[in-house]
């Protein structure tokens, strides 16, 4: 028990000093296999096998994808389009910004690369129309995290894949929750866009031929982007594919249109897109590689056990056992990233929640929420310093804002999610069948 505690705590000082991620697992892992006086030659052959798996090739798919869609140029007829609709209502540019957030973790998965590609766009005009460029830089980033609640979620597939849980499940079960907090953020931004100049600008009245024009010219450039979450997610519920096959057609999908239909994707740029997620995707594999070894010591130490004969000690109550969970999570997605803090996480909570009786694909969802709202928590608040950058801002001019939007928006959606199951069940339910999800 304390050589596993002293490895974790060395896994996660390694990556609060800098050190890359995969190498910090691998170092974690090692001190652990000698200290506890594990055979390499056993641990080595188990990790290959629990890398070789079909439902974990979703991830490396949805990443390639989303950097092509990214090099692309996708996102502007997908923010032409949105504005289109809405950018006349109080507040509407804001409110354009975090739907195109969604539109695009609904494309890529990931909220680093909506930050990273949403941001530049939108936060320049929401500047001239009379946002603060600080609160405009939280706003877009805290709508980023949306990516890792809308399908396909790259946090969901990783989960699911560790607890040997549908991805599909998974998949529904983060919709609802996800189009909550966009909501929310829309709400939000409309309640305080009423203290800003932007409200006393007011934007030339149009007719609503005129209007319907602008949709519907925007709408027929922006509706082959629009078409790919339906064509991924669509043939995903529908038993078409499987989310492995959806992810593999995704990247031709995604190629075909960046070079045939918007063509901004030229022979370099799709090269620099397949290099990069690669690195990204090797980077990953080797820190599964070594967080299957550190998954494996922790079950044959009885180290998950441990812990929820620990929680279940403290109180034998589901509700109390539930809010333990949510600190513990949101603790580590204060200091480390998203993706560290799911493996671990699923690695040392998923039997506490089997252990309470909450149904892994509900779990799923608590655990994606609070990672997503730890990490725009300080100290270390990663979301935040990358939102920082692409926005150009400090983080004192974002911080006011980011912590009402983790307060007002992150807070009620998670308490929400973790005690009204049905918000994440509903959905799994209606078209998988409470069969297959082990309902009654």
């Amino acid at each position: 028990m304390l050589q596993c505690v002293i490895g974790l705590l060395i896994l996660i000082a390694l990556i609060l000093a800098g050190v890359p991620i995969a190498f910090a697992f691998s170092v974690g892992a090692l001190f652990m296999i000698f200290t506890l006086g594990y055979d390499p030659a056993f641990l080595l052959p188990y990790s290959f096998r629990r890398l070789d798996s079909l439902v974990l090739m979703c991830m490396p798919f949805f990443i390639l994808a989303g950097n092509i869609m990214e090099k692309g140029g996708i996102t502007e007829p997908l923010v032409d389009f949105v504005g289109a609709l809405i950018s006349r209502v109080r507040g509407g540019l804001g409110a354009i910004g975090v739907i195109t957030n969604a539109i695009f973790g609904a494309i890529s998965g990931s909220s680093f690369a909506a930050i990273s590609c949403i941001g530049p766009i939108m936060i320049p005009p929401m500047e001239r129309e009379g946002y603060p460029r600080g609160y405009a830089t939280s706003l877009m980033t805290s709508a980023a995290g949306i990516a890792n609640l809308i399908p396909p979620s790259i946090l969901l597939i990783l989960y699911g894949w560790l607890s040997d849980t549908s991805v599909t499940a998974c998949f529904l079960a983060g919709m609802l929750p996800g189009i909550l907090l966009m909501a929310i953020f829309i709400v939000i931004n409309w309640i305080m866009v009423g203290k800003m100049p932007v409200t006393k600008e007011r934007r030339p009245q149009s007719s609503i031929r005129q209007i319907g024009r602008q949709v519907a010219h925007t709408g027929w450039r922006a509706f082959p982007a629009l078409t790919m979450p339906v064509f991924v997610l669509g043939t995903i519920y529908g038993g078409i594919a499987t989310p492995t096959e959806a992810a593999a057609a995704s990247i031709f999908y995604a190629a075909l249109l960046g070079f045939l239909v918007y063509r901004k994707l030229t022979p370099r740029s799709f090269v620099s897109a397949l290099v990069e997620g690669g690195g990204t995707v090797g980077s990953i594999m080797v820190m599964l590689f070594f967080a299957m070894m550190l998954g494996r010591i922790f079950v044959m130490e009885r180290i998950p056990d441990q812990v929820a004969a620990l929680m279940l000690g403290i109180s034998q109550n589901k509700y109390v056992v539930l809010l333990m969970c949510n600190i513990i999570i949101i603790i580590f997605g204060m200091f480390i990233d998203d993706t560290s803090c799911m493996i671990i996480s699923a690695c040392l909570l998923v039997p506490v929640g089997i252990e309470i009786g909450v149904n892994p694909v509900h779990l799923s969802v608590i655990l994606t929420t609070n990672i997503m709202m730890g990490c725009y928590t300080p100290p270390m608040a990663p979301m935040l310093y990358i939102g920082q950058r692409v926005g150009k801002t400090t983080f004192p001019e974002m911080f006011r804002t980011s912590m009402m939007l983790v307060v007002c928006g992150y807070l009620p959606t998670l308490l929400l999610v973790t005690y009204w199951p049905p918000l994440s069940l509903w959905l799994p339910k209606l078209v998988l069948g409470a069969k297959v999800l082990g309902l009654s």
